[in-house]
């Protein structure tokens, strides 16, 4: 905006400068820019202070004096001989009819007053008035009045008093000096206007004294005559004073307009420019220079064109040619940003500039203002930037990467033979980095990751960040295989250690891709497909590359549609409760029961676990489904005293939930089930994810009163670790031990090794899928201390009290099994 207003601010200096009495810029109103000053003034203002009256401020009204004072004083020389001739002429006609010393007298006073005129006239000569009072103003009125009432004198003395009335002569002498007299004194109104009245008032009485018929007629002329120059001398004087009044107000302007011109160049981070009419810079102000980087006789040997091509950029090249169309065609031009080298530094100026001519039109060269607007050009295309690229990596971000995704398709041509692939990457276990090294090392990660993305790309991939851990890439293939395989390499790439300050880091990238045209020719197709295929190669293989096929979405659309059944089945309860019995290994009593959440869909039929709990956790639904699970087991369990303890899986999600505890509390509250009888099973997973937070847990778990087991133990990682860092008060071995038990002697001696292992550390131990006697008979011989498997019996909607005796019978009578590889 300041550039703005300096621009103006030059235009007018340059107006202001080319200025002719009738040509200048109007400030404000309606009217021409190329108006005479006089049309802009009050004319009764005008008008009053020709005859002298204080309508202004005093300096203008002083000055107005002065110019009407010097206006009369430069029509002395042409008064003083008009004077005299007219005075010898009066004296020669008279002479003889009036007596001598009357002339006399008459004549030494209109030479008296003659002589003062002249001698006014020298010392302004010599002195120019600058200013006049009042009372010097009212001196000239004087002089021209008493002027006036001695040749008013001549008629009177023709006709009245004169032998031989030499009528023409006088008439020619009255005309002559009534018209001379005004117009000579149209400067000063006042003054002309009593010249002009007295002369006529001696004509009109010396025409009365004559008594003939004809007089009428003439006095109807001399009044005629005396009006119209009367009223042509105050327009005249009107005209003088508006004019000089404009003057004055021009004058005020261009005095100011200077001013601030100068304190401009001297204070301001700004400058002024000016060229010649061939274009080179001429009146080099030192803020230009300085700020040019260069010397004055550089700059006047180059053209702002010059300048604007000094950076070798394709803006700065397209900037440079728009300023030279302007300046050929001699037009203005307002804020053109060009790019200038300053000493090897790339800077930016806000040019304005507009042609100036001289008086006759003659193009002259240009004038304007020039600012450094390097900052806030720059801090423009940093926010652009940010605007279309992701602020951590400085790859693309999501809204930019959709946008070239658009582009390139409507580029595409049909039967080019090329594959357009658009990529979504997913980084498997980022969330270990920030868990374990903090946020800024993650935020490392991530620029790493980027960067060797970027060089897998060589150019020929464009790559984006989409949030999180999830990039995208967007490349053309000739064959599909080699999409494949340029996702491999991301996946890699993305595998190789990562040295952070904390440890070394390795990561598992999953992709899925989509192929254009063969899966969409859309960016919502291709990012829908791609999007699917991501979601099936992390479901199906993590730390792989699938390409979208048609059944995925079918899969996915499935998946969909259960998911919104099971969000209806939990608001409506449509889910079931089984509980499947864990007996006492020695006594064969029933000692615990293991619920499980049975959906029997009316048009699917059996859903099993397997299926639509992966789904709730995507979904969200497993906090919901978990603290339904809790709340109905324990209001079962409730109605069977007898039953020693009831067991609930936690899925990691529902575990890491911080409202867990509180969740568990509401349940036994609202139920009046014991605490002490309520198992809550975990997996390792929960626990590799954050060990702090896993530990925390499970304190304020035990803190309530409910017992914690360790489920599918040994399939995870550390185990060992896990029995030492938290406090467990049972062990469950999984099935797949259970299942090598009389096939291989590995999977016995590892639950002889644990069972011994959980027994030092005093835990309970129970082993699952029991579905066989000799297993059954070879946990209980191992010393495993409880059992529980389709063996005893499968899951029932309540839970059982007892199992059948001859089972039990059956394992504790009959001796231990000689089991292959392992000794009786």
């Amino acid at each position: 905006m300041r550039l703005n207003a300096l621009m103006t601010l030059l235009e007018r200096a340059t107006l202001f400068s080319d200025l002719t009495v009738k040509s200048i810029p109007a400030e404000t109103g309606s009217g021409s820019p190329h108006e005479n000053p006089a049309k802009r003034v009050d004319p009764s203002r005008v008008l009053e202070l020709a005859f002298g009256h204080q309508t202004a401020d005093r300096d203008l009204v002083e000055r107005v004096r002065a110019a009407q004072i010097s206006g009369v004083l430069r029509m002395t020389p042409f008064a003083v001989i008009a004077n005299a001739v007219a005075g010898l002429a009066t004296v020669f006609a008279l002479a003889g009819s009036v007596a001598a010393p009357v002339l006399a007298v008459w004549a030494l006073a209109i030479g008296y007053l003659m002589m003062r005129g002249a001698r006014a006239w020298w010392i302004a000569l010599r002195n120019p008035i600058r200013s006049a009072s009042k009372r010097a103003m009212q001196r000239a009125v004087q002089h021209a009045t008493i002027l006036s009432a001695l040749w008013a004198l001549v008629p009177l003395a023709a006709f009245g008093l004169a032998e031989k009335q030499p009528a023409l002569l006088v008439a020619c002498l009255m005309t002559g000096m009534i018209c001379a007299g005004g117009f000579a004194l149209s400067t000063l109104p006042k003054a002309a206007l009593y010249w002009v009245a007295i002369l006529t008032l001696g004509s009109l009485l010396a025409l009365f004294l004559q008594p003939e018929p004809q007089v009428w007629p003439m006095v109807a002329l001399l009044f005629t005559y005396s009006a119209i120059v009367a009223l042509c001398s105050v327009s005249t004087g009107w005209l003088f004073v508006a004019h000089f009044v404009g003057e004055f107000e021009v004058g005020k302007r261009g005095e100011l307009i200077s001013l601030l011109l100068n304190e401009f160049q001297e204070t301001a981070s700004d400058w002024l420019w000016e060229t010649d009419q061939s274009g080179f810079f001429k009146r080099i102000s030192k803020r230009f220079l300085q700020v040019s980087g260069r010397h004055s006789n550089e700059l006047q040997a180059q053209r702002i064109g010059d300048l604007a091509r000094s950076v070798k950029t394709h803006e700065a090249q397209r900037a440079a040619l728009a300023l030279d169309k302007a300046m050929a065609a001699k037009e203005g031009f307002r804020d053109v940003v060009i790019e200038v080298d300053v000493d090897g530094d790339q800077r930016y100026w806000s040019v304005s500039g507009r042609p100036f001519f001289n008086d006759q039109g003659r193009f002259c060269g240009y004038r304007g203002v020039g600012s450094d607007v390097t900052d806030s050009t720059r801090s423009a295309a940093l926010v652009a930037h940010l605007a279309v690229h992701d602020s951590l990596t400085g790859v693309g971000n999501r809204s930019w990467f959709l946008q070239r995704l658009h582009e390139h398709l409507a580029r595409r041509t049909d039967g080019d033979g090329k594959h357009t692939a658009l990529m979504l990457i997913d980084l498997d276990n980022f969330k270990v980095v920030n868990d374990t090294c903090g946020q800024p090392a993650g935020d490392r990660l991530l620029r790493y990751v980027a960067e060797r993305f970027k060089a897998v790309g060589g150019g020929r991939a464009e790559l984006a960040r989409f949030g999180g851990d999830e990039f995208a890439v967007l490349a053309d293939f000739a064959k599909p295989g080699q999409a494949q395989l340029f996702a491999e390499r991301l996946i890699e790439v993305a595998q190789e250690p990562f040295e952070l300050q904390c440890r070394s880091f390795s990561l598992s990238a999953t992709v899925g891709f989509a192929l254009s045209p063969d899966h969409g020719q859309t960016v919502d197709d291709l990012l829908r497909n791609a999007d699917i295929a991501l979601y099936e190669a992390k479901r199906i293989d993590r730390g792989g590359a699938l390409s979208y096929k048609p059944h995925m979405e079918r899969e996915v659309r499935s998946r969909r549609e259960i998911e919104n059944d099971l969000r209806l089945a939990l608001a409506e309860e449509a889910l079931r409760l089984e509980f499947q019995p864990i007996i006492d290994a020695r006594t064969g009593e029933v000692v615990s029961s293991e619920v499980l959440v049975r959906w029997y869909h009316p048009v699917r039929g059996e859903i099993p676990p397997s299926q639509f709990v992966p789904i709730a956790e995507e979904a969200g639904l497993m906090l919901s489904l978990g603290s339904w699970v809790l709340k109905r087991a324990c209001e079962t369990a409730a109605r069977y005293p007898d039953l020693k303890s009831v067991a609930v899986n936690l899925s990691p999600m529902q575990f890491m939930s911080a409202n867990l505890p509180e969740l568990v509390r509401n349940a036994l509250m609202e139920t009046g089930f014991d605490a002490g009888r309520l198992v809550l099973e975990v997996t390792e997973s929960v626990l590799i994810r954050d060990a702090d937070a896993a530990r925390d847990m499970l304190t304020s778990l035990r803190d309530l009163g409910v017992r914690i087991a360790l489920d599918d133990f040994g399939t995870g990682y550390s185990s060992l670790s896990y029995l030492r860092q938290y406090r467990f008060d049972k062990i469950k071995i999984d099935k797949c031990f259970v299942d090598e038990i009389g096939i291989t002697s590995d999977g016995l001696a590892i639950i002889a090794a644990v069972i011994a292992l959980a027994h030092n550390l005093g835990l309970e131990v129970t082993a699952e899928g029991v579905e066989k006697k000799f297993q059954a008979e070879a946990l209980r011989t191992l010393g495993c201390d409880s059992l529980q498997g389709f063996y005893f019996g499968r899951p029932q909607p309540e839970p059982v009290m007892t199992v059948d005796p001859k089972l039990i019978e059956a394992i504790s009578r009959t001796p231990p099994v000689k089991l292959a590889g392992f000794g009786s």
